[in-house]
């Protein structure tokens, strides 16, 4: 498979960007073990991360479909829940990544929004109806109703996360410099952001938003 142009993530990227632990990201991956038994708890997410140099990357879509699921989970959707639904939506509309398509959520069901289908995953039932998209969907830009870009951070719309660019790290749009290189910048400079400034002859207030943006990470 060509990974150009789809973002390279590792474990710790998945989880800086959406404050997951390692450990929880690769049950949804892989798989949970049950205590005494042999079997492993049905996977979650058909992610298609690979494996380069015995290390497992993810794409963009895998990404935004961990973020789809932790919503849900934090909404209050059990595992197995979600797992029906998941592999439902796969099923009955041929969509190989249900949860990076314009999909929205409550905290008893999980909506299809381009197809207007609520499905409800506790007693798999379909309803036809028109829906509005939730805060789960802000900031993320869908073509053909499929994920593209994200920007993660509503209070600085100027960080963008582009599987076309910096590999999908989080980026400065217009100034395509990435958010975590200039805040290892910030960090050597003694926390000048005018030093970084004139290093990367930016204006202040870009250096600034990154900086914001790496701190907001840390501290997740």
């Amino acid at each position: 498979m060509d990974y150009l142009n789809k973002g390279i993530y590792t474990y710790s990227d998945i989880s800086r960007l959406l404050g997951m632990s390692r450990s929880r990201i690769k049950g949804f991956v892989k798989g949970y073990k049950y205590r005494n038994r042999p079997e492993r708890k049905p996977v979650l997410l058909d992610a298609k991360n690979f494996i380069f140099e015995n290390k497992d990357y993810f794409t963009f879509l895998d990404l935004i479909e961990l973020k789809f699921i932790q919503h849900f989970l934090n909404q209050g959707l059990k595992r197995s829940e979600i797992i029906k639904a998941y592999y439902k939506i796969k099923e009955e509309f041929k969509l190989p990544r249900p949860f990076a398509t314009t999909c929205v959520s409550d905290s008893k069901t999980i909506f299809l929004d381009n197809k207007h289908v609520l499905l409800n995953p506790k007693d798999q039932q379909l309803w036809f109806r028109e829906l509005s998209k939730s805060s789960l969907l802000e900031g993320i830009d869908f073509e053909n109703d499929l994920a593209v870009r994200w920007r993660p951070c509503k209070e600085i719309p100027e960080v963008v996360i582009d599987p076309c660019y910096k590999y999908g790290k989080p980026f400065l749009k217009g100034q395509n410099i990435k958010t975590e290189t200039l805040y290892k910048a910030y960090l050597a400079e003694g926390q000048s952001i005018s030093s970084v400034s004139n290093w990367f002859q930016i204006p202040e207030d870009f250096v600034a938003k990154a900086v914001m943006f790496e701190q907001g990470l840390e501290s997740k």
